[in-house]
């Protein structure tokens, strides 16, 4: 019986997730945000008000002190770019569903019905970055917690992924492979 109820409350949720992130991404589209990469700053997945929303938030989760690491300057272009290159990679299911929840963010009605801030993104300040992780990290909304866990998820495999960031989390870097002489020899 517990099986059953626990698999009906995923269906349901589910369900219901998917018909939130619909009706918000109609709302958003209907007030005027693009659909269309930012190609102009190089990105083929990211549009410009994409970029801001993960530039805010991006410091309120991989330090409160700003960008971990030997990046500096670059970090949160790096960061950027790195996130789009993922973004390619993902299932387009995957990528619909992030780009939708992306569309909840950009838009001030759905922003604000969802937790966030209703000021742009781009002037967004740590502090509101903050409210708006600790929000979605503690809401009852199943749907809240698991956009939470995604980009949370996606923001820090795309910093941790660039080897400036090795040192701060004790990775020594990928194996590094033999020469085939020497596998040959053996």
């Amino acid at each position: 019986m517990l099986q059953e109820l626990s698999r009906r409350n995923f269906l349901q949720l589910s369900a219901s997730s998917s018909a939130a992130l619909m009706v918000g991404a109609g709302v958003a589209s209907l007030a005027g945000c693009s659909h269309q990469p930012d190609r102009e700053n190089g990105y083929k997945v990211l549009r410009r008000d994409d970029v801001y929303f993960l530039g805010a938030i991006a410091p309120a989760i991989l330090t409160t002190l700003g960008y971990p690491g030997d990046l500096r300057r670059e970090a949160r272009g790096r960061l950027i770019a790195k996130l789009d290159e993922i973004m390619m990679v993902l299932s387009q299911h995957t990528r619909k569903q992030l780009i939708m929840m992306f569309d909840l963010m950009n838009s001030a009605p759905t922003r604000v019905a969802v937790g966030a801030p209703w000021h742009p993104w781009y002037e967004a300040n740590l502090a509101d970055a903050e409210r708006f992780l600790q929000h979605w990290r503690t809401s009852s909304m199943g749907l809240k917690r698991m956009g939470y866990a995604g980009i949370t998820k996606l923001l820090c495999m795309a910093w941790y992924s660039q080897p400036e960031s090795f040192t701060v989390s004790g990775y020594p870097g990928p194996p590094q492979r033999a020469p085939l002489t020497q596998i040959a020899s053996r």
